[in-house]
């Protein structure tokens, strides 16, 4: 049985159609990542990440493929993405495993897209002006989880 879906649920899913998930309430956190890797997933100048604990996100259908990337230090990054149409669905960290960051450009409803933070701002687009209500941050901060 699938159950009714909230006006607080957060939707989505890929260009093709062939993933769709439902993210139960609202997020966590929700932030702009403009580091070169996610420029280049993204292709675009940044990334739009709606954060989410593990146990509020459910693929309703369809299968997620990966690929696995490791920075520096060697800590583990995991970008999900449909295999058939290579819409970027979602990243997951070895750091924070009990997170999901849904990936904006998927969700159904982008008016409920309101980013409060931007990471990585010093690799930022020159000609790229955020509004000041988003709190941007040179690097990845300690203690802030996205």
């Amino acid at each position: 049985m699938v159950d009714t879906i909230k006006a607080s649920d957060l939707t989505g899913g890929c260009l093709c159609g062939a993933i769709r998930y439902r993210c139960s309430g609202e997020p966590d956190s929700m932030g702009l990542c403009q580091c070169n890797r996610c420029q280049r997933q993204s292709g675009s100048s940044f990334l739009i990440a709606v954060v989410y604990t593990r146990a509020a996100v459910a693929f309703e259908q369809g299968e997620l493929f990966s690929y696995v990337a490791q920075d520096d230090e060697g800590a583990t990054l995991t970008r999900h993405f449909c295999g058939a149409c290579g819409s970027p669905i979602m990243i997951t960290l070895d750091r924070y495993p009990e997170i999901r960051s849904i990936m904006g450009g998927s969700v159904d409803d982008k008016s409920r897209l309101k980013p409060t933070f931007s990471l990585w701002c010093s690799t930022s687009q020159p000609w790229l002006s955020l509004p000041v209500r988003i709190q941007q941050h040179s690097a990845y901060p300690d203690g802030l989880i996205a």
